[in-house]
């Protein structure tokens, strides 16, 4: 075939998720790239890919073209590499996007044990809090917690965000540790987004709702956390957060009997039939690593807070 080149870089860039990023990927200069396939498409007839927008979208041709392609190409590869002895070499960048929390701590842990298997896999993280911005960017995987928004049907949940109520040693003995939550009302808190009232449940089915005023009200864990870290009152935060202040004793549990709350996690395969083999691999490593926990009760959680750097 006079053109099975072009038709690789089209590949390329489609799972790539662009130009710039299949040059990266190929070590190959974006020009050249672009023009192979403006060559291709004036071959064809037709246009492959939509250039207007910030992100890439196939023409409806281009789409039909990319399911016949992908498929003989990926073969091509993998029979390519085990003729070269490189069936297990995973390559390339996998761009992920996350709230601060969660890539500070779950899935920096998961690249972490992903990347001790493949060592030539890199990643891009772009943290942040806002969701609008989260799902506003060029990423092959999204991860977000709290509540599923109705436009993403098809996102994966992980499992649930744990919380509980935590407090610095020097504040319980200034203070002291309230036995139940009516006590509460006695102390120092720090709310943090979206837990400004707590809802507490003991194993029993008893409600308590504490909704005085706070001393310090944030929308971040890190500020909440580090507040209670330096004495200024009791915060509701998410155990996998506080794991290792827990083992430092920085922080102890407050009330441990009594649940209050957890949050679903959710990863969102952004492109899922256009990905390339190290993000579907990367996705299947994720959905596996978090199974183990996707069906803990939430009342051993603090006697197993030894073992929560992994904890989802």
């Amino acid at each position: 075939m006079k053109h099975i080149e072009e038709f690789y870089l089209f590949v390329k860039v489609v799972q790539e998720g662009g130009f710039s990023h299949a040059a990266a990927a190929l070590d190959m200069p974006t020009g050249t790239i672009s023009r192979r396939i403006s060559q291709l498409e004036e071959h064809l007839g037709y246009p492959l890919l939509h250039r207007s927008t910030r992100k890439l979208r196939l023409t409806d041709e281009g789409l039909r073209y990319y399911e016949r392609l992908c498929t003989p190409l990926a073969q091509i590869e993998q029979a390519t590499s085990e003729i070269q002895g490189k069936e297990e070499e995973i390559t390339g960048q996998i761009r992920v996007a996350a709230p601060v929390a969660i890539s500070n701590t779950i899935l920096v842990d998961m690249l972490a044990e992903f990347g001790l298997r493949y060592p030539e896999v890199q990643f891009e993280i772009t943290q942040t809090n806002d969701h609008q911005h989260l799902f506003d960017n060029d990423r092959d995987l999204v991860f977000f917690n709290g509540e599923l928004p109705q436009s993403l049907p098809n996102a994966l949940c992980l499992g649930h965000i744990e919380y509980g109520l935590f407090a610095s040693p020097l504040y319980l003995a200034k203070k002291g540790t309230p036995a139940h939550p009516n006590q509460l009302e006695e102390h120092d808190l720090i709310y943090c987004w979206p837990h400004q009232h707590w809802q507490l449940t003991d194993k029993d089915g008893q409600h308590v709702c504490i909704k005085r005023p706070a001393r310090l009200t944030v929308n971040q864990t890190q500020a909440a956390v580090r507040a209670a870290r330096r004495h200024l009152g009791i915060v509701n935060a998410p155990l996998h957060y506080v794991a290792s202040f827990l083992h430092d004793e920085q922080l102890v549990p407050i009330l441990p009997d009594w649940q209050t709350g957890n949050r679903p996690l959710y990863m969102l395969h952004c492109q899922h039939q256009f990905a390339p083999l190290r993000v579907n691999m990367f996705a299947e490593f994720v959905e596996k690593y978090s199974a183990r926990y996707r069906n803990r009760q939430w009342d051993n959680q603090f006697s197993q807070a030894n073992a929560l750097p992994h904890c989802i």
